[in-house]
């Protein structure tokens, strides 16, 4: 995972993890949020209230939090102890740990029995 301030000095984060084929972009103070994709599926991440979540959207482009629960997107959620005023490193640390859940629960397709 290759992590970037802004050239422009910015109070945001450029994220590269090829690892996990995804791309995303870290900003803002209360609330904290990030915008990218993952494997070709949009990525949200939002840190406010004492709360934070981070989402994929699914296979038609929509994101859980839109009221899509019941679909191939993918949603954890957690507490933000610095109230919506995490860093921005902090917030990195949360979405590469929900990337690698991602990945390893979607790293084969799913069969039912």
């Amino acid at each position: 995972m290759e992590v970037q301030a802004d050239p422009d000095g910015l109070n945001q984060l450029s994220v590269r993890a090829v690892e996990w084929d995804a791309e995303f972009i870290v900003y803002g103070v209360c609330p904290v949020q990030a915008f990218g994709t993952v494997r070709g599926h949009d990525l949200y991440f939002r840190a406010r209230h004492g709360e934070w979540w981070c989402e994929i959207a699914n296979s038609d482009g929509n994101l859980p939090s839109d009221g899509f629960f019941c679909s191939d997107g993918f949603y954890r959620e957690g507490s933000d102890p610095h109230n919506g005023y995490m860093t921005l490193t902090d917030a990195v640390a949360i979405i590469a740990s929900f990337l690698r859940e991602y990945t390893v629960i979607n790293a084969t397709p799913q069969t039912t029995t």
